[in-house]
């Protein structure tokens, strides 16, 4: 997607020091990777491997992988990130396996099931991809069980709109199961909040996708809508056919992997936040 005019010419008045209704906290380094060439990545042909865990909540599809399964450009990208993040003062107060991304899957927007738990954890030599998949929907109480023990050492859980999204829903379904289990951290910070007061009407809107494009300069191939993941969830239950099941996960690990780049490159932003 190519910068409307109108972009343009803010970005241009930034550069050239003009005044204006441009954001004024648009940092240099921003306005850098707005002038990269857009990259396109595809997802994988195959699907990931993975096993079927159990517990006491029943049983899963555990998928732990390095990030390079999703591509090589991935892996890079994570050990990048990681870098990035891990020399920042701000994060100092984090340990090994106290940093984690979160991402769900679900099959709507409010009061019905989700069925995928992504997670880019830190674990031992940066991060991580783990995703938690129920096959069917009798298969979610276990899905969240494996997701809150993952997600038991952390102190910094980092998502996109996960305050008002991936968190209040995990804990809703939860509550739905009776489960007691418990997934809070000391501190969340949500991307998208810091996207919205850094970005402001610089770009069309502040989705992940949008900000993929313009910030990142990454476009997906062979990516499946948001919109269009709860039915392909459904035809997937229903059938056994597993063929859009890849790009599911494919998109859930990228969500994942744009949410690491994102925080990478507004690290020294990021606010000191009480996940409650």
């Amino acid at each position: 997607m190519l910068l409307s005019r109108e972009i343009r010419r803010k970005l241009a008045a930034l550069r050239d020091g003009a005044t204006g209704d441009a954001a004024p906290d648009l940092e240099e380094e921003t306005l850098e990777q707005l002038d990269r060439p857009v990259d396109v990545v595809a997802a994988p042909d195959e699907l990931p491997p993975g096993k079927e865990v159990h517990g006491d909540l029943g049983r899963c599809f555990s998928i732990r992988l390095r990030p390079s399964w999703t591509g090589d450009w991935a892996d890079v990208l994570a050990a990048e990130c990681w870098t990035v993040l891990t020399r920042k003062p701000s994060f100092a107060f984090t340990g090994p396996h106290q940093t984690a991304f979160i991402d769900i899957e679900t099959t709507g927007l409010s009061s019905l099931p989700l069925f995928l738990v992504g997670i880019l954890h830190a674990g031992p030599g940066g991060l991580h991809l783990h995703q938690f998949l129920a096959r069917d929907y009798t298969e979610e109480p276990a899905v969240l069980a494996a997701a809150a023990d993952l997600l038991r050492h952390a102190r910094l859980l980092i998502s996109f709109n996960g305050r008002s999204f991936d968190m209040p829903y995990i804990r809703d379904r939860l509550r739905y199961h009776r489960l007691d289990q418990v997934i809070a951290v000391e501190h969340h910070w949500d991307v998208l909040l810091t996207a919205r007061r850094r970005l402001r009407d610089l770009l069309p809107d502040r989705s992940l996708l949008t900000l993929e494009e313009h910030l990142c300069r990454r476009r997906r191939g062979d990516d499946i809508p948001s919109h269009q993941i709860p039915r392909a969830y459904h035809d997937y239950v229903a059938t056994g056919d597993n063929s859009q099941l890849g790009r599911i996960l494919y998109h859930n690990q990228v969500d994942l992997l744009t949410t690491a780049q994102l925080a990478a490159l507004w690290a020294d932003d990021m606010p000191v936040q009480t996940d409650d």
